[in-house]
């Protein structure tokens, strides 16, 4: 995780030249401007992000140089907020979100610099590797996503969330109960959406609308080409959008039985005779 920030970090603010440290590792007389990157608690209390980790970053200014350090905060939240980076090796995944300043500027006497901390929350995306069961609500609700809204971003494993392009993650939370029939079955379902945009009057915009028109169409069209009834439905923008999800849906939807294979005749006699 460490390894993949650090190289994001690197890759996007050419000021640094490379210089990004752990805690305790830069020299008193390192060139500046760099960054001092720290890790904080691990918390696994959320409902679907896995383990998220708070990560802060403390660019180095030399003191004569104070309003850089502003510039160098700009650039490391653009670099990391809302982002998704990938190990194309390991295939780790992790998302990051800002959370806000640590400190205001302060003066550090041993390396003669000024520098102010911000903090980032890093989610460890372990849910990439889910494998739906067809014909599955999510997947369903991914494909009306793309179709009424061709902008909003709906594949995780490319997420790059902006205000203009928000990305919209549905996941199934809960199977509430199941309805055997002589055709197969009736499933009625909990499903969270996860609307993610970096400004909140933005965020706020783009959930009332994918809420207004799924409100209007009533249902979704499955793979299969089944509907699914969409029963009930809420949407709470204070929500998080990273831990809990803004958008709940009850839904209902039918799965049909898998006909039994008939038992191969072993001897066809047309004769009619024993």
């Amino acid at each position: 995780m460490r390894g993949l920030i650090r190289q994001q970090l690197i890759d996007h603010i050419a000021d640094i030249a490379g210089r990004v440290f752990e805690t305790d590792t830069a020299a008193a007389d390192e060139e500046k401007p760099y960054l001092v990157m720290t890790k904080g608690s691990e918390s696994d209390e959320n409902d679907w992000a896995g383990i998220s980790t708070l990560i802060e970053v403390w660019p180095y200014v030399a003191h004569t140089q104070f309003k850089h350090v502003d510039a160098l905060v700009a650039a490391a939240i653009d670099a990391l907020d809302h982002r998704l980076l990938q190990d194309s090796v390991t295939g780790e995944a992790i998302l990051c979100r800002f959370t806000g300043s640590t400190s205001a500027d302060m003066l550090d006497e041993k390396f003669d610099a000024i520098t102010r901390g911000v903090q980032f929350e890093v989610f460890s995306l372990g849910w990439l590797l889910y494998e739906s069961v067809e014909p599955d609500p999510a997947s369903a609700l991914s494909a009306w996503t793309a179709m009424r809204f061709p902008n909003m971003q709906t594949d995780p494993q490319s997420w790059n969330p902006s205000d203009e392009t928000p990305a919209l993650y549905w996941r199934i939370a809960a199977i509430r109960s199941v309805q055997t029939m002589s055709w197969g079955a009736w499933i009625d379902a909990t499903v969270r959406g996860h609307m993610l945009v970096p400004r909140v009057p933005s965020r706020n915009t783009w959930l009332e609308r994918t809420v207004r028109q799924l409100a209007l169409d009533g249902h979704v069209t499955m793979s299969d080409q089944s509907r699914m009834i969409i029963q009930r439905m809420s949407a709470d923008s204070t929500l998080d959008p990273f831990r809990t999800g803004q958008i709940t849906l009850d839904v209902r939807f039918g799965v049909l039985r898998t006909s039994a294979a008939a038992t191969p005749l072993n001897q066809i006699n047309l004769n009619g005779g024993a």
